[in-house]
């Protein structure tokens, strides 16, 4: 048997986790980090400080970094036009009518009225919001 989800010790994890300074977060830049007699390029107006001195905003923008999402597209799924899913203990369908997602639940003529969604990724989360997480992942029930 394991140990409920709010026990003291569960707690005092949570406290420490939350307490421990966060890795991934860079210090923020304050005044104080710039220093008062650094550069400006000529002929700006504005500068925009990129770590070494002011330089025009064309220049920063340019030279900003960019951050870019890591993880794959979310979709790893096949193409097709109809997928189906256990989730929790409901067996849902999610079939392709033009150009939405309708879902049947339980059964497959039982359809949701109260639901259609013109994003497959988008209806794949609300299934399981609804529902719960999909035991075997979805699989595909008619290509398309």
């Amino acid at each position: 048997m394991t140990a409920p989800v709010y026990s003291l010790a569960a707690w005092r994890r949570c406290r420490e986790e939350h307490e421990r300074p966060a890795r991934e977060t860079p210090a923020e830049l304050t005044l104080a980090d710039i220093p008062a007699d650094a550069e400006m390029d000529d002929g700006n107006v504005i500068g925009f400080w990129n770590g070494e001195r002011f330089v025009s905003w064309e220049q920063w923008l340019a030279t900003a970094p960019l951050m870019a999402d890591p993880a794959p597209p979310a979709s790893a799924l096949p193409d097709g036009a109809a997928y189906r899913a256990t989730c929790g203990s409901t067996s849902v369908w999610l079939r392709k009518d033009g150009e939405r997602w309708l879902m049947f639940a339980g059964t497959q003529k039982r359809r949701r009225r109260d639901f259609a969604s013109p994003f497959l990724e988008h209806a794949i989360r609300t299934a399981e919001a609804w529902y719960g997480p999909a035991a075997d992942g979805w699989q595909v029930e008619q290509e398309r």
